[in-house]
């Protein structure tokens, strides 16, 4: 979700779990204080982790860059929904191939601070106005950071 303060829409956020999802309360939040997307530098980024349900995920960007000026525009609202899925680039092929709009040809990026993620995204013209995220599976280890994840449809290690 895009919101104008990070901290409130935490604080606000912690309540309604507390009372809805306990258990999405269990993961410490993974909070980045300075986040980078191409021209919208400057976000702060924070997610409530939960392995068993959705995620919430918050971006509060800067003023005057692309996502600020969403928010100036639209208010605070739902950016995208992100789907996990062990291969990126084969799951943004079979997309295309059903006749699904993805953004950029089914482009994947990569973050330099991240080298194991990887992301593309299906275009809100076929997922009837939602942005919807498709990325390689992350982790929270405690400490405020996403990590590699073995992906939730990797095959058990062979038996010796």
């Amino acid at each position: 979700m895009l919101v104008k303060d990070i901290d409130t829409a935490i604080a606000d956020w912690t309540k309604i779990l507390g009372v809805l999802d306990p258990r999405a309360l269990a993961e410490p939040i993974v909070k980045y204080d300075e986040f980078e997307g191409g021209a919208d530098a400057g976000m702060k980024w924070a997610t409530f982790v939960a392995n068993h349900t959705t995620e919430i995920q918050f971006i509060q960007p800067s003023p005057g860059t692309p996502l600020g000026k969403r928010l100036e525009e639209k208010g605070e609202h739902v950016h995208h929904l992100c789907f996990t899925v062990d291969d990126v680039p084969g799951t943004m092929a079979k997309l295309d191939a059903e006749g699904i709009a993805v953004v950029n040809g089914g482009q994947t990026y990569n973050d330099p601070d991240m080298p194991w993620q990887t992301w593309s995204w299906v275009s809100p013209k076929s997922a009837h106005g939602v942005l919807i995220e498709v990325a390689k599976p992350y982790e929270s280890h405690g400490d405020g950071r996403w990590h590699s994840s073995p992906g939730r449809f990797a095959e058990p290690a062979a038996a010796e």
